[in-house]
């Protein structure tokens, strides 16, 4: 089994990266990748605990890029567990994540929901772990203002809900190229949910590597949907069950959704290839005569 879209407590997921990896094994996945948003902190514990199971992990991430107020997920797949030239993008990252944070707070206290998000930003900072709206949400159930996480978003978090704060951030043809450069191979995340199946070229011209065709939110029809357009715009395939926890409506597809072993190769074939263009060509242009 292969899953390449999974998070962990470095962002909104409810597993330290090393409980990730031991339930991973559990449910039989053997290649896994940690895709925190914005953030790289929990993969090299994850990539130590995978070595100790002698599973294959990819070092990933999952960056939010914005377009027309609108985030798409670019998930992003390397060699290096701390890809070089990233760092300075995902601090912006992280701190656009604080700030909108800070104003969701604001938010819901004047609708008289008030939340201590503090301390739960301080600790992420000096984490380098990012805070997200799950965050926020679980802020809320623990000071009593919901019953579940989902409340949370239907009643104040989800888009066009009155604490929503809209996120400032670079576009996904900036972000596509940004991977590049950084050595990394591109995928455009769960685009059933984006349903923006219009950015694909503008991102495949961008350097886009692949498309996240299967994924637990994705009913047969858009993976075959997805797969057509991989193949139109000469892509790879990607995919996961996009895990966040067991109170997650996405847990019960952890360990059943994932990547076919027949599509990986050509995946990686991509991150092998967008790590030479970076790490190997120069070195070569240096010894040219």
């Amino acid at each position: 089994m292969i899953d390449l879209h999974t998070h962990t407590t470095a962002s909104d997921g409810a597993l330290t990266p090393r409980e990730l990896v031991e339930r991973a094994y559990g449910l039989g996945i053997r290649t896994l990748s940690v895709t925190d948003h914005d953030t790289l902190a929990g993969v090299p514990e994850a990539a130590v605990a995978a070595a100790a199971r002698g599973m294959e992990f990819l070092p990933g991430i999952e960056i939010t890029a914005v377009h027309q107020g609108r985030d798409v997920h670019v998930l992003a797949y390397f060699l290096d567990p701390l890809p070089a030239g990233l760092a300075p993008f995902l601090e912006r990252q992280r701190q656009d994540r604080s700030r909108r944070a800070r104003e969701m707070s604001a938010r819901l206290a004047a609708l008289g929901a008030p939340i201590d998000m503090e301390e739960l930003i301080a600790g992420a900072e000096a984490a380098g772990t990012a805070v997200a709206r799950p965050t926020v949400a679980r802020a809320l159930l623990d000071a009593g203002h919901v019953t579940s996480l989902q409340q949370a978003f239907d009643r104040w978090l989800a888009d066009g809900r009155p604490a929503y704060v809209p996120r400032i951030g670079a576009s996904p043809a900036e972000v596509v190229r940004l991977v590049m450069r950084s050595g990394g191979a591109a995928v455009l995340a769960h685009p059933g949910l984006l349903r923006r199946d219009g950015l694909i070229p503008e991102l495949a011209e961008a350097g886009l590597a692949a498309i996240e065709a299967y994924h637990s939110d994705h009913d047969a029809g858009a993976q075959s949907r997805y797969l057509r357009l991989a193949e139109l715009y000469d892509l790879a395939v990607s995919g996961g069950s996009d895990f966040h926890g067991d109170d997650h409506p996405r847990a019960r597809c952890f360990g059943r959704v994932g990547l076919p072993r027949a599509r990986f190769r050509p995946l990686f074939q991509r991150v092998r290839q967008a790590h030479a263009v970076v790490h190997e060509e120069p070195s070569r242009l240096e010894a040219a005569p």
